[in-house]
């Protein structure tokens, strides 16, 4: 291998350059191979920030209204799985009703860098691109379930309550924690809701039964669950110790 040889040649590297933004964000596809209107980007990016709009818009609830973090909980995480059922729902019904197949059934490994015509904000083909319609239709029910109780487990530990506890009244480390922790919860939201980003470690043709969509959640779930157990533990122990001292 010469001196002279790139690690990336121009083709290789427009397409890392592609890929990255997609895999790291958990499946919006930002940065196209073609020229595609603005409200391809700007749809995909409303449907991954919704998880925060409305997380933002509850943990105000719990904060300034006096609602309990679990009603919060389990309102959050129904809503969020609600929105998955109907996203999904909806673009089954549209592409339903279109006259012919937007795509052909048979695609190619490269599938990814065909190109698309759009014809409308929402026309089938617009959400076949950005909103898949799920290979199983019983994912649609698990991928709306997973997702409430990611988003309810992701909520309880960013309240900003909460994070001032566990951070020790730090307003830096609050706002830190809380920012990147919505995107993070974003990100891993994502694929329910759409479909699972190409990962470099797998084939996606042998991923038949869409489980590499749940794999982000699992982690974030691990997580929460983990700081919750601890936390109920935590508790039980000081009001163990509150009893003794009486």
């Amino acid at each position: 291998m010469g001196d002279n040889v790139p690690l990336l040649n121009e083709y290789k590297r427009e397409f890392f350059w592609k890929r990255l933004p997609q895999t790291l964000l958990g499946g919006p596809k930002l940065r196209l191979g073609f020229e595609a209107p603005v409200y391809v980007y700007m749809n995909q990016v409303i449907l991954f920030i919704i998880p925060l709009l409305l997380g933002g818009i509850f943990s105000i609830i719990v904060e300034l209204a006096g609602v309990s973090i679990i009603t919060g909980y389990c309102v959050f995480g129904g809503c969020m799985g609600l929105y998955v059922f109907c996203a999904q729902l909806t673009s089954f019904l549209v592409q339903r009703k279109s006259v012919s197949s937007v795509r052909p059934n048979v695609r190619n490994i490269l599938s990814e860098e065909d190109e698309v015509e759009f014809e409308s904000c929402f026309g089938p083909e617009t959400f076949d691109f950005i909103l898949p319609v799920k290979k199983w239709k019983v994912n649609v029910i698990l991928h709306a379930l997973a997702s409430g109780v990611m988003c309810g487990l992701g909520f309880i530990y960013l309240i900003p309550t909460t994070l001032n506890v566990l951070y020790s009244n730090s307003i830096a480390a609050t706002v830190i924690i809380y920012t990147f922790g919505w995107i993070t919860l974003c990100i891993a939201q994502y694929p329910l809701t759409v479909t699972s980003p190409p990962e470099s470690a797998v084939f996606r043709a042998t991923d038949a039964y869409e489980i590499t969509q749940l794999m982000r959640p699992f982690h974030v779930c691990l997580f929460c669950a983990a700081d919750l157990v601890w936390r109920l533990v935590l508790v039980i122990v000081l009001d163990q110790l509150h009893v003794e001292k009486k």
